[in-house]
Formats: C-alpha cells, structure tokens, sequence
C-alpha cells in the first residue's frame, strides 16, 4: 500500500495505491472514494501543516488503514496525553460499548474534544496528525474535525458547543485506571438498532445479559 499527498491547483488530495482488497473497507470508513485505481481524499489547497500531514500521511497512513496496532494501548497514551494537558474530553461511537466491557472491536476511536480545547489538541498529537484540524462553520454534523493516528489506531477528533459536557449526557466509567465520560450504553444500543449493526447489537445485549 502506498500513501501520499499532492497538491493539484486548488486542491490537497490525498491518495492511497496498491491497497489489498481485505484493507478497501477501511478505506471507505475513512471517506475516501474511488478513483480509478487509487483512492482519494480531497481538501482545499489552503491548509494549515501540509508539510507535516504529508510526511505523516506516507509514513503513518498504512498502518493506520491496516488496523495494525491495539486500540486498548492507543487509548491509554491518548487518554495519559490529555490527562496531562489537562484537555477535556469524551467518548462516543462504537469505543463506548468496548470501555464498558462489551465485545467489540472498534473500527477506530471517536474522541470528543471540548471547543475550548480543540485546536490545543492538534498542537499536543502534532507528530500523529493525519488529516486537518478544520472548522466546519455549521456545513457539517459538527463543526470542528480533525483526524489523528496513534501506533495505527485511527482516532477521529470532534467539537461541537453542542456535544461539550455542559450541552450533553456522559457517564463516567473507570476504564484501566482512568476516569473516562462516555455515552451511556442505552443510547448506544438504540444507535446501533437505527442502524440495523447486527452484530454489535448482540453484543450489546450479551452484555446486559451477563451483567
């Protein structure tokens, strides 16, 4: 697999070769689409850190599709670094069912950022960014994004006024040490219904089960 950055007019695209098709689905998770025999990503030609996301993107960016590291280890040096940055966050997605202890192995890991906080976690995971820290000025679901990879564990950063702790529910489990906010199970399990996720809804209700 290889993976690289060019820069096209207006455009910054990202560009993936070579892929097996076992790592495609990967791929598509991350948003990028096909494009005859690559697959691409596109963003405007005005970014800040192109330097560093191009190197990162080559180096890093294989792993990362190939889900190639564990997501528990991953998460506790992302977890220590905001700890130690004093960052608040939060965990959504398919992540929340597999702290609490349900068996799922999660594609990647949602991170909620608080607004005050999001800009300051792209300067802390410099050396892991793979995509830009952007604001989506009310365009998209939420409206601040950025995308980092940690020992090939792909982690998506978000903000929202909406989704800060003061605007939101979060509970709070202990998860290897650490204090963490997640979604609750509840409201995961109704997500994971809506979205007809079969397997994770067993799971889920496995889960309820034993416990």
């Amino acid at each position: 697999m290889k993976c690289y950055c060019i820069e096209k007019d207006d455009k910054f695209v990202y560009c993936v070769e070579n892929i097996e098709e076992k790592y495609i689905e990967n791929i598509e998770h991350a948003w990028f689409k096909k494009d005859g025999n690559k697959y691409v990503k596109e963003y405007p030609n005005t970014l800040d850190d192109k330097e560093i996301i191009k190197y990162n993107f080559s180096t890093i960016g294989e792993s990362m599709f190939k889900s190639e590291g564990s997501w528990k280890e991953s998460l506790k040096f992302f977890a220590e670094k905001c700890l130690s940055e004093n960052i608040e966050w939060y965990i959504t997605g398919s992540i929340s069912e597999s702290v609490m202890g349900v068996e799922i192995v999660p594609h990647d890991i949602d991170a909620i950022i608080h607004t005050r906080d999001f800009y300051k976690t792209k300067e802390i995971f410099m050396d892991y960014l793979i995509e830009p820290f952007v604001d989506n000025h009310g365009t998209w679901l939420v409206q601040y994004f950025g995308r980092i990879c940690i020992n090939g564990v792909m982690f998506d950063i978000a903000a929202d006024k909406k989704i800060n702790q003061e605007n939101h529910v979060y509970e709070n489990i202990k998860w290897e040490g650490y204090t963490l906010k997640v979604e609750s199970l509840n409201a995961r399990y109704e997500i994971e219904k809506q979205r007809n996720r079969l397997d994770r809804i067993k799971a889920i209700e496995k889960y309820i089960i034993k416990t």
